[in-house]
């Protein structure tokens, strides 16, 4: 098995952090299709998904502090 170098490391991380941005977007925009079509009686459900797009904004800032690296 061939030895992996510091750059490819590197270069195959930050493909693994960019396709994992990519689905936290995907997962932050059914959120907030969900956040608009709950109603009003749903409250406890739109509490839910507003705290998970807080989380999922997160992880995506983490990931871009990561990229920045």
């Amino acid at each position: 098995m061939e030895n992996i170098t510091e750059n490819e490391k590197r270069t195959l991380g930050q493909k693994l952090l960019e396709f994992q941005k990519s689905g936290l977007i995907s997962y932050g925009n059914y959120l907030t299709d969900q956040l608009v079509q709950t109603s009003a009686t749903k409250k406890a459900y739109k509490k839910y998904i507003e705290d998970q797009l807080e989380m999922n904004k997160r992880k995506i800032n983490d990931i871009e502090e990561k990229l920045k690296r």
